[in-house]
């Protein structure tokens, strides 16, 4: 399973509580067998305190991307895929190509914005945070959206999202469905 992980969340914070968490579900799936992590940033993601301890190059592919005041709000495009792959973004973004599953994380700072409620619609699956979360979200929304406690322990944040991965994957290679 082919995962990339869009790191834009380490470009808008320097520090703090979103970008710890994002850090330590990176670190959590860093050593799971049978997926291949890739992962999208930008240069300066390196100053954010927590990104600066994970060592991705060693790990998995990082595609370095420019200009992200121009290019934050839109889509990501990888090519050279024909079958499907998850890209799950920590800040609203998608992915534009074509065998993508777009999956996005809402936590509780989530505020609605012609952006963020576009990138919702548009997405495959969605990630609340919290029943709160889940609940704070418009109706048309909640069937596609899977609470995932951030007070569980960190192991079982990423095996109930890697197992999210794998319904998405499966739903996605089904022949009836709409991409």
């Amino acid at each position: 399973m082919v995962i990339y992980l869009d790191n834009i969340i380490f470009n808008m914070q320097q520090s703090g509580e979103e970008s710890s968490r994002w850090a330590q579900f990176i670190r959590d799936l860093l050593p799971m067998p049978g997926i291949q992590l890739r992962f999208v940033e930008y240069r300066n993601a390196i100053a954010n305190e927590h990104r600066y301890k994970l060592d991705l190059l060693r790990r998995g592919h990082l595609y370095v991307m420019r200009n992200l005041w121009l290019t934050r709000h839109l889509a990501v495009r990888i090519d050279g895929y024909t079958t499907p792959f998850i890209f799950h973004s920590s800040g609203y973004r998608l992915c534009d190509s074509p065998n993508a599953v777009n999956i996005i994380t809402v936590d509780h700072h989530f505020k609605p914005s012609l952006h963020n409620n576009y990138a919702l619609r548009r997405c495959d699956r969605i990630i609340s945070t919290s029943r709160a979360v889940h609940a704070a979200l418009p109706l048309h929304l909640k069937a596609k959206s899977t609470v995932v406690s951030t007070k569980k322990s960190n192991t079982n944040i990423a095996l109930s999202v890697l197992k999210l991965y794998r319904s998405a994957l499966t739903a996605a290679q089904s022949p009836t469905a709409v991409r």
